[in-house]
């Protein structure tokens, strides 16, 4: 056999770290583009209604890029929910200061929570939505709520600490958990969507703080 029946094995040409940091960096910034599209789409129509090829319209990236970064409109909109919930989950961590220092500092944090819906006003209906067409969604939102009742259980607040165990109080203490917790969060999204007027707006804090107050000292 001569050398010229061989074949070479040439080694694999990687992109140098700059290269790939660049490719990275463009990755990210499209998948970032295709995120804003889509909340522009499902803030203009419903979830069911908004379709792929508005977003890539809007997104200005083929059908291919699209896909390179999200299986399927679901994915996409799991991707928008979850960006909230780190935002989420620092708010329900200084839930137990708040609580320490009183009712102003929870009608403090229930504004804090009426800025997060503020801010991402277009989440909101996006999440009701979901929860109606699709039963792994709301799971998923089911388990993140009960994952903050459990984080504040184990901060030792007094209220969702009796939230622990599989008796029949424990269980009662858990629902009372969620309604309390379920009340706060729908009160302010009313207040983020303008739906209360300013006077309104302060009595509502008021009452769902002391609400939220007694049932974090375990008085209900």
């Amino acid at each position: 056999m001569t050398t010229d029946n061989l074949q070479i094995a040439r080694p694999e040409r990687r992109p140098s770290p700059g290269r790939q940091a660049y490719l990275r960096q463009r990755r990210e910034a499209t998948r970032a583009a295709i995120l804003q599209a889509a909340r522009g789409v499902f803030a203009q129509c419903n979830y069911i209604d908004a379709k792929i090829e508005d977003i890539i319209r809007a997104a200005g990236v083929s059908r291919a890029t699209f896909y390179a970064h999200f299986e399927s409109k679901l994915e996409l909109a799991y991707a928008i929910y979850d960006e909230i919930v780190p935002q989420t989950t620092a708010l329900f961590d200084a839930l137990p200061e708040a609580g320490d220092a009183g009712i102003d500092a929870i009608k403090a944090w229930l504004r804090a929570f009426a800025d997060i819906h503020v801010e991402h006003r277009y989440v909101t209906p996006l999440i009701a939505q979901l929860q109606l067409f699709e039963s792994g969604f709301r799971q998923r939102v089911l388990n993140d709520s009960e994952g903050f009742i459990d984080r504040l259980a184990r901060s030792g607040v007094r209220g969702f600490a009796e939230t622990a165990g599989t008796g029949p109080e424990a269980r009662r203490q858990r629902v009372h958990a969620r309604l309390v917790t379920n009340r706060a969060a729908a009160v302010c999204a009313e207040i983020a969507r303008g739906e209360t007027s300013p006077a309104d707006t302060e009595i509502v804090l008021d009452l769902v703080g002391r609400e939220l107050l007694e049932f974090m000292a375990g008085t209900r």
